[in-house]
């Protein structure tokens, strides 16, 4: 095959550009269809390399490593790992400067500024030396802070130092009190430094002496760096061996649990098994595929119109073009169109990715530092791989199907034409409804309200670090001084905010084994009349009700589960085999929240349990303020302080900000599958109008023939059209079992409510773009005049 070489690129190039101006639809629709499939597979990658696959950003980050106990049988981290923390430390040589680290959340109390919950890391000083950061002022721990009965210290960020304090050039030997306890700054760490996670405040871990027995003590988060020249896998062959003189030495207590060395951000990720990291790469994987869809549709229309242009081909050959030469000429067309739409796509995506750091702003406190939503660029080159890709498939592969020799010599129609048409309208068919639905879904969580007067409500999370004991009178005395308070009309409590309950499965006494899917919330017996929820039958939850195997549910689980009558029926949850207690529903309450929240799209069933003051910590504190939430944040902050320094509050904010943030990721989701699920409808529509467009005008001689030999118009018009909505409804109606089948076979997850009617709109879509194709050029072929048909055969 002959490439061109030296000016020829360049002639390419125009004449490639010359040509996509002249098809303007297939630019327009190919472009589109690629830039969003780029736009998914390069953000995606660019997350997954910057979050994920990129070293650490410290020095040799890459060399930092986290050492956990894993539970195969309960598939999750053993935390309690400080007996091993000291077993580790003394004989595990292939990983240096072992450490420790737990996150503690008490109240920041310095004069002059007001008091804040803040997550503090209880770090032993080796951590420092593994980030190999210098501190900005003072210095950070050392082990002799670790001792018990040493002063109580603490290294602040800068940014703390900056904004809480000013950037007080005395801020070293300056006493804090964190809780109950006051604690004398010895260190500013520089800007940026937040290790071990996201943490701006570090105090000592008191960590010696070793427990009795392992498994027992604190959580802790142990790391450490790989000694010089050694790999992940001899210091995980280290560490299993030195586990295995611990199972026997405690056969009764590790029979579970192994010991392992992963990379350091894989646990703080929660990426704990191979399944995890599977689906990391079947997304990518995902991503590419649906550029290859995207690819062989544009491939469809760039054949139709290379076969077109057979003339011009056969002309190029006649005065010395090689076959190769014709190929990349194609194939430069397909490239530039890819080129341009991989540069659509790589807008696309940072816009995205922007929108993913606006969308996570109320939570980057809680995110690790390293976790970041630009747009890399990795992420950039991995586009413009891409881009060669697509090109490839849409205009290498139809180029050298276009110039065989025996499609040189001339087209024929036949089975492949009708079987492209069908094809195209069943993908479409098939794929587009289950697209529309789940985009109709995210679109009406990104839009809908929260059902209530969320704006009304002010939200927090407390709970206490020490004295346990202690949180039930504590809870007890703050809800009642917040109760007293005049900007205050109503206070109740719940084990999670509405919206955000936790999920399980249940089933009900007259459906042993039948799972049901739910969510379920703990709340205070005056939940409800706060919320001002209506009961519908029965009655809320009253104190009598602790202990007592009594719930309410919501309206949608009684007419789902019981037809409406719940009433005295029996729910118990699952996995607790046959000694799981049954809940007698006492009452039934309507749905709520009945708009956007951040489960909106899990199950609707909801089940309710009382909630005794102190019985659960951290527990939501939810206040009906009879002014703007926000103006109470400060007040209920100095109220927690003065019932007990260690009672902490976490995400102080208005139940409104709490459901709404969740749209963001709604919207941006919803974006993205409109663009995708349109990039796909126009491009199948394009396709079988190109397709049926190309296979009338090739009739043109035989529409003559007929016409020459008496047949009427209207009889040559009926076949044309009777051909092509045979050939799209053939294509629809396989699409449409192929769908169905997925949705039967996937239990109805992907397609619900108006499945039918969506299925049958984009088989309609389909049928008339194949209509529209079959218009034009059926009647300039009954313009022909059947002397010339006739001449011309």
């Amino acid at each position: 095959m002959a490439f061109p070489h030296g000016g020829s690129w360049l002639l390419d190039a125009k004449l490639g550009v010359r040509m996509l101006a002249k098809q303007p639809g297939l630019a327009l629709a190919g472009g589109a269809g690629i830039a969003v499939a780029i736009a998914i597979a390069a953000g995606g990658f660019s997350f997954t390399y910057s979050n994920i696959l990129a070293p650490l950003p410290l020095d040799e980050g890459d060399r930092i490593v986290a050492i956990e106990l894993w539970d195969p049988a309960a598939s999750k981290p053993e935390h309690r790992s400080l007996y091993d923390y000291h077993v580790w430390r003394g004989a595990l040589t292939s990983v240096q400067e072992i450490s420790a680290f737990r996150t503690v959340t008490p109240n920041l109390l310095a004069p002059g500024a007001p008091p804040e919950s803040v997550r503090v890391a209880a770090m032993s000083a080796s951590g420092f030396g593994v980030a190999r950061v210098r501190p900005l002022l003072g210095r950070y721990l050392s082990e002799s802070d670790e001792r018990e009965g040493a002063p109580a210290v603490a290294v602040i960020a800068e940014d703390v130092w900056r904004n809480r304090f000013a950037g007080d050039p005395a801020i070293v030997g300056r006493v804090i009190r964190l809780g109950a306890t006051p604690h004398s700054i010895v260190g500013v760490m520089p800007k940026g430094f937040a290790f071990p996670v996201n943490h701006h405040f570090w105090v000592p871990l008191r960590a010696n002496p070793a427990p009795a027995l392992p498994l027992t003590g604190p959580g802790l988060s142990v790391f450490g760096r790989l000694a010089q020249g050694v790999a992940l896998e001899r210091a995980q062959a280290e560490l299993a061996a030195i586990g295995q003189r611990t199972a026997a030495e405690f056969p009764g207590i590790y029979g579970q649990v192994l010991p392992r060395v992963a990379p350091y951000t894989f646990p703080v990720l929660k990426l704990d098994s191979p399944s995890d990291w599977a689906g990391i790469v079947v997304m990518q994987g995902l991503a590419v595929s649906l550029l290859v869809l995207v690819c062989l549709n544009v491939a469809i229309l760039v054949y139709t119109r290379t076969a077109m242009r057979q003339a011009e081909i056969g002309l190029r050959t006649a005065l010395g073009a090689s076959r190769g030469r014709i190929v990349m000429q194609l194939f430069l067309e397909a490239l530039i169109l890819s080129f341009v739409a991989s540069l659509a796509g790589v807008a696309i995506a940072a816009f995205a990715l922007n929108q993913m750091t606006a969308a996570t702003r109320h939570i980057a406190a809680d995110l690790p530092f390293w976790i970041s939503f630009e747009l890399r660029p990795e992420g950039v080159l991995y586009a413009g791989a891409l881009s060669v890709l697509a090109a490839a498939v849409a205009g290498a592969v139809p180029a050298l199907r276009a110039t065989r020799r025996q499609v040189r010599a001339g087209l024929r129609l036949g089975k492949t034409w009708t079987i492209l048409i069908a094809g195209q309208a069943g993908f479409a068919v098939a794929v587009l409804p289950p697209s529309v639905l789940h985009a109709w879904d995210t679109a009406r969580a990104a839009l809908a309200g929260p059902g209530f007067a969320a704006s009304e409500f002010l939200s927090a999370r407390i709970g206490m670090e020490s004295g346990a004991n202690l949180f039930p009178a504590r809870q007890r005395e703050l809800m009642r001084r917040l109760e007293n308070e005049p900007q205050v009309s109503g206070v109740t409590f719940a084990m999670s905010e509405p919206g955000d309950e936790h999920g399980a499965g249940i089933e009900t006494q007259i459906g042993v084994g039948r799972i049901h899917e739910v969510r379920f919330n703990r709340v205070d017996p005056g939940f409800f009349r706060t919320f001002e929820v209506p009961v519908l039958a029965g009655r809320g939850l009253d104190p009598p009700d602790t202990g007592a195997a009594t719930v309410v549910v919501n309206q949608p689980l009684a007419q789902r589960l019981f037809g409406g009558n719940a009433l005295g029926q029996r729910i118990r949850y699952v996995g607790d085999g046959d000694s799981a207690p049954w809940y007698e529903v006492a009452g039934i309450v309507s749905d709520f929240p009945a708009g956007v929240s951040p489960n909106m799209k899990d199950s609707e069933l909801k089940v309710y349990h009382v909630l005794p003051a102190g019985q659960v910590q951290p527990v939501s504190v939810l206040l009906r303020t009879r002014g703007a939430p926000s103006s109470f944040s400060q007040r209920l902050r100095e109220i927690a302080v003065s019932v007990d320094p260690e009672l902490y509050l976490r995400d102080i904010r208005s139940l409104e900000e709490a459901l709404r943030k969740e749209q963001w990721i709604s919207r941006l989701e919803a974006s993205v599958f409109v663009g995708v699920t349109l990039s796909v409808l126009i491009l199948s529509a394009a396709g079988i109008y190109a397709l049926m467009s190309f296979t009338v005008s090739q009739r043109h001689k035989e529409i003559g023939i007929r016409m020459a030999l008496g047949a009427s118009r209207k009889r040559i018009v009926a076949d044309i059209f009777s051909r092509a909505v045979v050939q799209v409804s053939a294509g629809a109606l396989l699409g449409a079992a192929t769908c169905a089948g997925f949705m039967n076979a996937s239990g109805g997850g992907p397609m619900r409510g108006g499945s039918v009617a969506v299925m049958a709109g984009v088989a309609l879509a389909m049928v008339v773009a194949g209509f529209l194709a079959a218009l034009g050029p059926a009647r300039r072929s009954l313009r022909i005049q059947p002397v010339e048909a006739l001449r011309e055969q």
